[in-house]
């Protein structure tokens, strides 16, 4: 392998190793406010809306196809097991309590409310909660019941879910919980999915005022993180997110 294309290489990782979920939720907040610019609030976010759901339940039919990999039932206590994404510890904050077979969570603090309001845009942020945790449960099985009964972006306290039946069935085996680093996949995976998922959508739905916001936000985010970055969101945005990424 020559030098050159070595160095390429490397850099390519660092690039996509440096991507958060910081990165994840600005994404979607510039998006949302571009489609909103363009088009009106009123016509842009249904369709928003609706990107977010598809998107949505693309992760949870990957999750669902993992848990089906590892010979698990496609339940909510497998659900709850087979989450794709982590953060820091203290970036989110969360209490669980079960109540007659259910798990009933509440959200203090969330990395992605967290960015929103510091970069003021919250008002743009909010759509993606309205929808987000009903399509991934939907996603691994839609015979599976999650209520959200608030989110902290839509003017409660607190986000509060209810998974129900999280404690009834079998469990995840441990060998299955053991192997949690193979589920987790990079942020940089989760930016491209989201991107290439609301640009497709908004595309199909809005024409060239769709295909003018995503361009319009791949420039706003090579000027805040580089050129690098933003050239990893376009570059891969034709990935299959209805399948398993390869070595996952």
């Amino acid at each position: 392998m020559s030098g050159g294309l070595q160095e390429v290489r490397v850099h390519d990782v660092e690039t996509r190793e440096a991507f958060t979920a910081e990165h994840h939720a600005l994404l979607f907040a510039w998006i949302a406010r571009e489609a909103i610019v363009r088009i009106g609030e009123e016509d842009a976010v249904s369709v928003i809306r609706a990107a977010v759901r598809l998107y949505g339940e693309q992760r949870g039919h990957r999750m669902a196809l993992r848990a089906q990999q590892d010979g698990q039932p496609l339940s909510m206590a497998s659900y709850l097991s087979y989450r794709e994404w982590e953060v820091p510890v203290g970036e989110m904050q969360q209490t669980g309590l079960p109540w007659r077979g259910d798990l009933r969570t509440q959200v203090r603090r969330c990395c992605w409310a967290t960015t929103w309001q510091q970069e003021g845009l919250t008002d743009y942020g909010k759509y993606y909660c309205q929808e987000i945790d009903k399509a991934v449960v939907r996603g691994f099985n839609a015979d599976l019941i999650v209520d959200v009964k608030g989110t902290r972006t839509n003017g409660s306290r607190m986000c509060q879910f209810i998974y129900h039946g999280a404690f009834e069935g079998t469990l995840v085996h441990e060998e299955a919980q053991r192997d949690q680093e193979k589920r987790i996949l990079p942020w940089s995976y989760h930016a491209v999915h989201l991107f290439a998922t609301m640009r497709a959508v908004l595309q199909r739905e809005l024409g060239s005022a769709g295909f003018a916001a995503s361009q319009e936000v791949l420039e706003i985010f090579a000027v805040r993180f580089g050129p690098a970055m933003a050239g990893i969101l376009a570059g891969d945005a034709g990935t299959d997110f209805d399948v398993l990424p390869e070595g996952r």
